[in-house]
């Protein structure tokens, strides 16, 4: 007879600007939840709070080897705990599902990432990592226009339409707003023009396999707003921008670009030693070689989130992927990184 299964997540904080990305993880909560009792599952949901002596007395009392469907996204305003909660997890030998401490800790640390990426011979964005605006050279190593994002954040936190910037006066600016609010600092990237794409990998019985990618869909912004997906346009449905980045899967594209997407996909998600389930978001440069922007290690996991959609196009139902996510765990496979 299958053991319990429990579920851990976050909690919101409500005046946090950026509190619906936290928020969003209990439609995610409750899914999953009603997807286990169904298949038979006993459930213990299991919010965690700051700060972590309390998580740890929390988590010490779940019986060694026992199976946790992670959920948990970090606390409201520290994206590291994500990380943190992780390696407790690992240390009171919990069988937790998702990626392991160190992919977390790599796809949140976007420079590091990318050097373990361009180590592996992936194609990323040409970027620098600033800490404090008197080090931003007089002439950056790439041409504007240039994008700007948290060095060390995730959800698309810090992202907005005035991330793409077109010159030096600009790019001070913006930097400016950005560290004071992101003290690990920022990343400076070449901006890529071409199309946007993401793909989903998710571990099968028989290893991990690339899911049909999505396109990012800009062609309904109005004219001057930058192709980007801001927080906003992820987290804000209310808003015309929202409404305007729609992400379409499979994605209309070649079978070439589709079948190119897959293979970086899976290329990045070994590099950074994931585990369960990531997302890789893609982008082409000015030539049309994709290049590898992000890796989310346990990126949503909501009925209506891309992972879901990408699923569905490969002909999963929402069950089949929240059982196939568990199962990895229950394996009792070691968190390791290769």
């Amino acid at each position: 007879m299958p053991g319990m299964v429990t579920l851990i997540h976050n909690t919101s904080d409500p005046l946090l600007p950026e509190s619906a990305a936290e928020e969003g993880v209990m439609e995610t909560v409750k899914a999953v939840e009603r997807v286990l009792r169904d298949r038979g599952r006993d459930v213990l949901r299991l919010p965690l709070t700051a700060p972590f002596s309390t998580v740890a007395l929390v988590l010490e009392r779940l019986p060694r080897g026992s199976v946790v469907f992670n959920l948990f996204e970090g606390f409201p305003g520290d994206p590291s705990s994500e990380v943190q909660v992780g390696l407790m997890l690992k240390v009171l030998g919990l069988r937790a599902t998702g990626c392991p401490p160190m992919a977390m800790h790599m796809g949140l640390h976007k420079p590091l990432a990318k050097r373990l990426l361009a180590a592996e011979g992936i194609r990323t964005a040409a970027g620098l990592h600033v800490r404090r605006i008197e080090e931003v050279p007089e002439s950056l190593p790439f041409p504007f226009p240039a994008f700007l994002k948290p060095a060390a954040n995730d959800a698309s936190h810090g992202i907005g339409p005035s991330s793409v910037v077109r010159d030096r006066a600009s790019l001070i600016e913006r930097l400016d707003d950005l560290l004071g609010r992101f003290p690990q600092g920022v990343l400076v990237e070449s901006f890529l023009a071409g199309r946007e794409l993401n793909c989903s990998v998710v571990e099968t019985a028989e290893g991990p396999r690339p899911l049909p990618p999505s396109l990012v869909d800009y062609s309904a912004l109005p004219p001057g707003y930058p192709p980007v997906l801001t927080f906003e346009a992820k987290w804000a449905p209310e808003s015309p921008v929202y409404q305007q980045t729609p992400t379409l899967c499979p994605a209309p594209v070649e079978p070439a670009l589709s079948n190119r997407a897959q293979q970086v996909a899976q290329l990045a998600y070994r590099a950074l030693g994931c585990r369960g389930y990531a997302r890789v978001d893609l982008r082409e440069d000015g030539e049309g070689s994709l290049c590898v922007l992000e890796v989310n290690p346990n990126p949503d996991l909501a009925p209506s989130a891309g992972l879901a959609k990408q699923a569905r196009a490969e002909g999963w139902d929402y069950a089949y992927l929240v059982s196939t996510i568990l199962g990895s765990a229950e394996k009792g496979e070691p968190w390791t990184f290769e």
